[in-house]
């Protein structure tokens, strides 16, 4: 049923109220009066000015029903009633009296319903309504319309007033409703168009949900499950019809301890909880909530999005397995060739020794071979060892600074070193959270590379400082060389143990300052430097002071 049809139906069933009215007070008139006295002409009159209203309204309700309201005949449809309303309003205002008729004001409402069906039509209906009401008083005054018993003609000048302030009426009511309409079909159009807006809005919002390859919840301050898009369900192995209204806890009991940990506003980035399906079956989600706002802002509950990480996490241990399997195939091989050389060179020297002969002074050099082929694979094991099986890090509060200046003083008088000068740059306390034997173990290892890395009486930079990286405070030790760098396709390397460019070097020296640092929950980055040379970062956490 189109907009016009519903509100010619609407102006019918009023036609059919007032009209009813009507007939219930002229039935109470005739009951006040004497019981004797016949019915009056002008009671028939009305009464038979109803039955055809009645009438009337039966036969625009089955034309109504059998099309005539289509779109194409709507309008018309609509002007054969609101002038059919004028003749009925017309006779009933000759029937009671003409000026002295109390039923004027129906004009008005006539005025009024021609807008609401017709719209802009008000002004013309309005015009029509003077038209008649002054036609119907001129011709009673005429004499040209029948009259009941001997009601004369009041004075023109009374018929003249009351002809132009019901004018005035008339058509001020057209203005006002002719306006009404203008500004209702504008308000009409406007909630249409809202109206599709809003509906395309939704679609597209339920699209978009629906669309997600996450798992969308969201929950209200109470914990009932609010929305549940199809991945979500599908996720969870749940109905997602069926969750709504159901606590949380219900539906994914391992997110309690999330929310809890988190609070009513605050956000959660990313966690992990374990799920167990319905089906049965264990699943791993990664899981970040955010507040559910009103447009006032104001926290109305919780959104819950998830992925699955099942297969991520098998990927990842599968991959971690064959990176520790592979990593041990390269120790292996690495103990190995470490070892062979050591071994055959004390292997040679004992079996000259054993076949008797060499001269004393050989005999002294085969022996000073063999001592220190066994310190080279003491110190070797030493190293394996302090990788291998690593102790667990004790950490203190330290300043950076400080620990730092007693390291380089040290080092610049160890024999070992290559001749490089060091340079330390400390410009203000750093306090740092770290194990001070391990924390020796990393700089003696990167300035003993640095040194051996750098020209003859080249100047290693060691600078310590403060770093903060968005709300993570970091402890920064930055050592520089003037070396000739790290090729690239070795730098993807460098952390692997028995992996070394240096000449005897074993390549457990920065694999073990890794493990160190990692121990501690820190980084260390290796990268060119400006300028040439080797950048080493390493960035412990922070301590209060």
């Amino acid at each position: 049923m189109n907009e016009r049809k519903k509100r010619l139906t609407y102006l019918m069933l009023f036609r059919v109220g007032v009209v009813t009215l009507l007939l219930i007070a002229t039935f109470v008139s005739e009951l006040a009066g004497p019981s004797d006295q016949p019915v009056s002409p002008r009671t028939r009159a009305l009464l038979a000015l109803i039955a055809v209203t009645y009438g009337l309204t039966i036969v625009f309700s089955l034309w109504i029903e059998r099309g005539g309201a289509r779109l194409d005949r709507a309008r018309r449809f609509a002007l054969v009633q609101v002038a059919t309303d004028l003749v009925l309003t017309t006779a009933l205002v000759h029937l009671t009296g003409g000026v002295e008729s109390g039923f004027a004001f129906m004009y008005l409402l006539v005025i009024g319903w021609s807008s609401f069906v017709l719209e802009q039509s008000a002004i013309g209906t309005a015009a029509a309504a003077v038209a008649l009401y002054a036609g119907v008083i001129a011709l009673r005054r005429a004499g040209l319309l029948p009259l009941e018993g001997a009601a004369g003609a009041m004075p023109l000048r009374d018929a003249l007033r009351a002809i132009g302030v019901n004018a005035v009426a008339f058509a001020a009511t057209g203005v006002l409703a002719s306006r009404l309409s203008i500004e209702l079909r504008r308000a009409g159009e406007s909630l249409e168009s809202q109206g599709l807006r809003l509906r395309d809005l939704a679609t597209l919002h339920a699209d978009v949900i629906d669309g997600l390859t996450s798992g969308l919840v969201t929950l209200s301050r109470e914990g009932e499950v609010i929305t549940c898009n199809a991945a979500a369900a599908e996720i969870l192995g749940v109905d997602a019809e069926r969750v709504i209204e159901q606590h949380v806890d219900q539906v994914m009991p391992s997110l309690h301890a999330l929310l809890d940990a988190v609070g009513d506003e605050s956000p959660l980035r990313r966690g992990e909880m374990t799920h167990v399906r319905g089906g049965g079956g264990e699943r791993i989600l990664g899981v970040s909530i955010s507040p559910l706002v009103d447009s006032r802002r104001a926290v109305r509950g919780r959104i819950v999005s998830f992925q699955d990480l099942t297969e991520l996490r098998r990927m990842e241990e599968a991959v971690t397995r064959s990176e520790r399997l592979a990593a041990v195939g390269r120790l292996a091989a690495g103990v190995a060739h470490e070892i062979r050389n050591p071994l055959a060179a004390i292997s040679g020297s004992i079996e000259l020794l054993a076949a008797g002969g060499p001269e004393p002074r050989e005999a002294g050099e085969l022996m000073a071979i063999v001592l220190r082929e066994t310190a080279r694979l003491n110190a070797l094991i030493t190293d394996l060892l302090d990788f291998a099986r690593p102790r667990a890090p004790e950490p203190e509060r330290l300043e950076l600074g400080a620990a730092l200046a007693e390291m380089v003083q040290v080092f610049q008088h160890d024999k070992q070193q290559s001749g490089a000068t060091l340079e330390l740059r400390a410009p203000e306390p750093v306090w740092a959270a770290a194990d001070p034997a391990q924390l020796r173990q990393i700089v003696w290892n990167l300035l003993r590379n640095a040194a051996q890395a750098s020209p003859p009486g080249a100047a290693v930079a060691v600078e310590v400082d403060l770093e903060t990286a968005g709300t993570q405070k970091w402890a920064r030790l930055t050592v520089r060389d003037r070396g000739a760098g790290i090729l690239p396709e070795h730098r993807a390397r460098i952390f692997e143990p028995f992996f070394s460019t240096k000449q005897g070097g074993t390549g457990l020296g920065l694999a073990t300052v890794h493990r160190i640092v990692e121990d501690h929950h820190g980084r260390i980055e290796v990268e060119p430097a400006d300028g040439g040379g080797t950048r080493v970062t390493v960035r412990l956490p922070t301590a209060l002071r």
